[in-house]
C-alpha cells in the first residue's frame, strides 16, 4: 500500500477565518472555537488537538469534500488561558513527521477591585480635599474615572504600577452644598471590555443650607397623568442640620391642606386627589434650617385631558344664501393628537358633515347654505387618547346682517394737533366690513374729520390745539352700519403757546415794578370810593333836613293854585300838596324845594311817579285841552279839604280819570 501524506493543514476561528500564531485578544470569559482541517492524505489522516503535551481532542470527521476536520471547543476562557498554545496535528503514518499548526491565545482581563482611600469624615462646603482610588487585575491597565452622582469629574491624576496590574488615581475636590448626600464613585474600566466596570462609592456628607429636589412619586409616569388621577409629589431635602419648615407652592402661591378640593400637604409630600386642568402648572417646595433658606427645582405638572372648545373663537357666522363660508373648529387637548367629527343641526334635520380638513387641534369645513333650511348650527367634536369631547363646539350659521359694533376703543398719542384711536373689531355680520370714524368739534358743533379704514385704527390730523372732540366709530358692510361707539378726545395745548403763557405769568408774578403799579392803582381806587361815599352821605343828610323843613311849611301854607303836570298823570296816588306851586305867600326858594323833593325820590318811585311816559306825552300833545292852559278846566267837585290855616285853605282834588288833565283854580276868598 502506498502512503500519501496530507497536502495541507489550516486552522480557522469561529468566523471561518484562517488563523495562526498569536490570535485574539479574547476577553476574559469569552468562548473559543478552533477548527483544524486537513486536505489529502492516504490513508485518511487522524487529526488531534494538543495543549502543550496534553491531548485535548482526538475526534474528527470527514467532510463531503473528503477533508478531515477536528473542532476544539472551549466554553469560557479564564485568566490561566493567557498565552496558552494550542497545536493541531495531522498524521497517517509513523514513518514521517506529522503535519502541525499552532496558535497562541492573547487575552484581556477585567479589573478585579477598586477602592477609595483617605479621609472618610464629613466634609465642609468650600474646603479642598484629596481622595485616592486604586484598582488591580486589569489587562491592559484600567482607566479610572471619578463620578459625583451621574456627573463625571475631570480634576484627576492617574498612575499605573506593576506592569499595569496596579493603577492609582487621585481626585482633588472642593465640595459644595449640592454634594451633600451624593455618592462619590471611583470607577475602573478596561477600555477593551465595556462590561468590565468595577466601582467603589462613597456617600458624601456636607454641612450646608437646605437643598431640595422636587419630583413625582416613583410609581407615577408624568407623561400619562390624566384628569381624575391622584398625583403624589415628593420633595427630597438634603440639609445638614435638618430642616425646620417645609412650604409648597403652585405658580408662586402657597399650598395648604384643603381636603374639599383634594389638596393634602404632609411635610415632604404633596398629594393631589382627582386632579383637574386647574391643577396643571409649576410646583416647587422650599425649606428652612438654621443654615438658611432653599428652594427646589420646578416641576411642571402636565395633566392630560379630553378635548374642550378653545375660548375666544368665532361662534357666529353670517352667510349670504348660496355663498360659502369656512367654519373653524378649534379645541384644546392634551395629547394634541385629535380626530374631529362634524354635524349640522336645525329644527328640521340633523345630518353629518363629512367634508372637512384637520390640522393639529383645528378643523375647517366649508358650508354653503342653499335655502332657508340650511341655516342652523354646526356641531364639532374632537377625541384623543383620553376620550371624546363632552360638549361639542356649536357654531351658529345665520343669514348675513349688519356688523357688530367695535369694542375696547381707546385714545392715545394725543398731541396739539393729532390723536390716534384704536378699537377691537366686532363680528362682521358674515360680510366684508370697513370702519368709519367721525370727529366732531364740541365747541363749534362742526365735523372736523370723517375717516374710513379697513381696520379700526385711525389717526386724526390737523386739529386745533387745546380743543375737545366727540369721536364716533362704527363699522359698515353691504347690509348696513353697526351701532356707534362714542368716546371723547382732546388735543393738548401747543407747547410754544404754553411756554409763552408761562413766561408771561412768570413776569407778572415776579416783576417788582408791576407789583408797585398794581398797589398804587388799588390805593387810588380805594380813595375814590371813600370820597364818593362821603359826598353821598352828606347829600343824603342835607336832603333829610330840607324834607323836615318842607313838612313844617305845609302846615301853614296859603291858598295854592294847583298846577297839574304830566308827572301827576303817572302818579295819581301822590298827594297834590307835594307837587303844587304856592302863591306869592311862599317864596320861590320853597317852590324849588318842592320840585327838588319830587326829584330826590328813589329811582323806582321816581321812574313811576315823576317821569312821564312817552305814550302819555304824545297823548297830551294831541289833546287841545292840555295845550291851552286858559281853557276852562273839567269841573270837579270838592272832596276834601286838607287843613285850614288862617284865611287860606288848600283844596285836595280827586284823582282825574286816565288821559284827562284837570285844573281847578283856588279862590282866595276865605268863605269858600
Amino acid at each position: 500500500m502506498v502512503v500519501v501524506p496530507p497536502r495541507s493543514l489550516f486552522i480557522t476561528d469561529e468566523r471561518g477565518e484562517v488563523v495562526q500564531s498569536l490570535i485574539g485578544p479574547y476577553n476574559e470569559g469569552d468562548s473559543l472555537l478552533l477548527t483544524c482541517e486537513v486536505e489529502g492524505g492516504k490513508p485518511t489522516p487522524s487529526v488531534t488537538w494538543w495543549r502543550e503535551s496534553v491531548l485535548l481532542d482526538d475526534t474528527f470527521d470527514i467532510t463531503v469534500f473528503g477533508n478531515v476536520r477536528n473542532k476544539l471547543q472551549i466554553d469560557q476562557l479564564r485568566r490561566h488561558d493567557l498565552m496558552a498554545t494550542f497545536l493541531c496535528q495531522a498524521s497517517n503514518t509513523n514513518l514521517s513527521v506529522p503535519m502541525t499548526s499552532t496558535v497562541t491565545i492573547d487575552m484581556n482581563f477585567r479589573p478585579l477591585t477598586a477602592k477609595i482611600l483617605g479621609n472618610r469624615k464629613p466634609l465642609s462646603s468650600g474646603d479642598t480635599v484629596e481622595l485616592q482610588c486604586v484598582t488591580m487585575g486589569s489587562r491592559p491597565p484600567a482607566e479610572i474615572t471619578w463620578w459625583k452622582g451621574n456627573t463625571e469629574l475631570r480634576s484627576t491624576k492617574s498612575k499605573s504600577f506593576g506592569n499595569g496590574n496596579y493603577t492609582s488615581s487621585v481626585l482633588t475636590i472642593k465640595p459644595s452644598s449640592d454634594d451633600n448626600g451624593k455618592f462619590l464613585t471611583c470607577r475602573a474600566l478596561n477600555p477593551l471590555m465595556l462590561d468590565s466596570i468595577v466601582e467603589y462609592s462613597l456617600r458624601l456628607e456636607v454641612f450646608y443650607p437646605p437643598q431640595l429636589i422636587l419630583r413625582l412619586g416613583s410609581k407615577l409616569r408624568h407623561t400619562h397623568l390624566q384628569e381624575g388621577n391622584d398625583v403624589y409629589l415628593e420633595c427630597n431635602i438634603r440639609a445638614n442640620p435638618w430642616v425646620t419648615e417645609v412650604t409648597w407652592k403652585l405658580e408662586g402661591r402657597d399650598l395648604v391642606t384643603n381636603t374639599s378640593i383634594g389638596i393634602i400637604v404632609s411635610n415632604q409630600s404633596l398629594v393631589l386627589q382627582k386632579v383637574k386642568r386647574s391643577s396643571r402648572g409649576r410646583y416647587l417646595c422650599s425649606a428652612k434650617n438654621p443654615q438658611g433658606y432653599g428652594e427646589s427645582n420646578v416641576v411642571f405638572l402636565r395633566i392630560q385631558y379630553a378635548p374642550v372648545c378653545k375660548p375666544g373663537q368665532q361662534l357666529t357666522y353670517g352667510v349670504p344664501q348660496y355663498d360659502g363660508v369656512e367654519v373653524r373648529c378649534q379645541v384644546e387637548a392634551d395629547p394634541p393628537e385629535v380626530k374631529f367629527r362634524w354635524n349640522f343641526n336645525n329644527s328640521l334635520e340633523r345630518r353629518e358633515i363629512v367634508n372637512f380638513e384637520t390640522s393639529g387641534t383645528e378643523s375647517v369645513t366649508r358650508f354653503v347654505p342653499r335655502n332657508n333650511q340650511d341655516f342652523g348650527s354646526l356641531l364639532c367634536w374632537a377625541a384623543n387618547n383620553v376620550g371624546m369631547q363632552r360638549e361639542p363646539c356649536v357654531y351658529a350659521i345665520i343669514p348675513a346682517g349688519v356688523p357688530d359694533p367695535v369694542a375696547n376703543c381707546s385714545v392715545f398719542n394725543q398731541t396739539d394737533h393729532t390723536f390716534r384711536v384704536q378699537c377691537k373689531p366686532g363680528y362682521d355680520g358674515g360680510l366684508q366690513q370697513h370702519f368709519v370714524m367721525e370727529v366732531h368739534d364740541t365747541a363749534y358743533q362742526r365735523l372736523r374729520a370723517n375717516m374710513t379704514s379697513p381696520i379700526p385704527v385711525f389717526l386724526a390730523r390737523n386739529l386745533p390745539s387745546s380743543a375737545s372732540f366727540l369721536v364716533v366709530v362704527y363699522s359698515v358692510n353691504s347690509k348696513g352700519r353697526s351701532q356707534t361707539k362714542v368716546l371723547t378726545a382732546k388735543t393738548i395745548l401747543n407747547p410754544e403757546t404754553q411756554a409763552h403763557n408761562e413766561n408771561i405769568k412768570g413776569k407778572l408774578v415776579f416783576s417788582p415794578v408791576l407789583m408797585m403799579l398794581i398797589s398804587l392803582a388799588v390805593g387810588l381806587i380805594i380813595i375814590v370810593i371813600t370820597v364818593v361815599l362821603v359826598i353821598r352821605c352828606r347829600q343824603r343828610k342835607s336832603r333829610t333836613q330840607k324834607s323836615e323843613l318842607t313838612e313844617k311849611i305845609e302846615k301853614y301854607d296859603s291858598p295854592l293854585v294847583q298846577k297839574t303836570t304830566v308827572s301827576e298823570e303817572k302818579c295819581p296816588d301822590v298827594i297834590p300838596g307835594n307837587n303844587v306851586k304856592m302863591k306869592t305867600a311862599i317864596s320861590a326858594a320853597y317852590e324849588d324845594f318842592e320840585i327838588e323833593k319830587c326829584k330826590t325820590k328813589t329811582p323806582e318811585s321816581s321812574q313811576s311817579m315823576c317821569k312821564p311816559a312817552k305814550s302819555e306825552t304824545n297823548s297830551t300833545a294831541s289833546n287841545p285841552q292840555y295845550n291851552n292852559p286858559q281853557q276852562e278846566p273839567y269841573p270837579q267837585p270838592l272832596q276834601k279839604f286838607s287843613h285850614t290855616s288862617g284865611q287860606k285853605r288848600v283844596k285836595v282834588l280827586p284823582t282825574p280819570p286816565p288821559g284827562r288833565r284837570h285844573e281847578e283854580s283856588v279862590h282866595e276868598n276865605s268863605n269858600v
